[in-house]
């Protein structure tokens, strides 16, 4: 969870009035099969939390969708940012912490497939030469899933 300090401007005098604390939590979504490419949680000041906040696809990139709630035919923001400021600085920490995260999430993939390859392949030198195919072929395959992984890794991570 990263931290973020925001200072309170009074709006009439200009004067810095306090900080504002911002946590935020990012959890993207492994293989996402639609737009929404992860979720948020936002903590301010220690007082508040906003939960199911989206990362959303957009035609432009990605975006901070707040939580909804459908009145009717429309939807309607449970929370939200009053002021455009206070939006960017939402949209941003949300967006860098989803970036955070995907990185750490691909790094993690790219190490269980490393892991998987050094066991095939300490695998194929102990079995018996009757298996030797066998472990020719998970070898292989493990080679082609580390290609995929690569492949994934330069996809995967959000535009800026």
């Amino acid at each position: 969870m990263a931290k973020y300090e925001i200072p309170r401007v009074d709006k009439e005098s200009g004067e810095v009035k306090g900080v504002t604390n911002i946590e935020v939590k990012a959890y993207p979504i492994a293989e996402p099969k639609g737009r929404t490419k992860g979720f948020a949680s936002v903590n301010i000041d220690d007082m508040w939390a906003i939960k199911g906040i989206s990362v959303v696809e957009g035609n432009n990139g990605l975006f901070v969708q707040m939580p909804q709630t459908k009145i009717g035919k429309d939807y309607k923001d449970l929370a939200h940012p009053l002021t455009t400021e206070g939006r960017n600085v939402l949209n941003e920490a949300v967006l860098t912490e989803y970036s955070v995260a995907i990185e750490a999430m691909v790094a993690q993939k790219v190490s269980t497939l490393d892991q998987l390859r050094e066991s095939a392949a300490a695998a194929k030198h102990k079995v018996a030469p009757a298996s030797e195919k066998a472990a020719d072929k998970a070898a292989n395959v493990c080679g082609q899933v580390a290609e995929t992984a690569k492949k994934v890794k330069k996809t995967s991570g959000p535009e800026h």
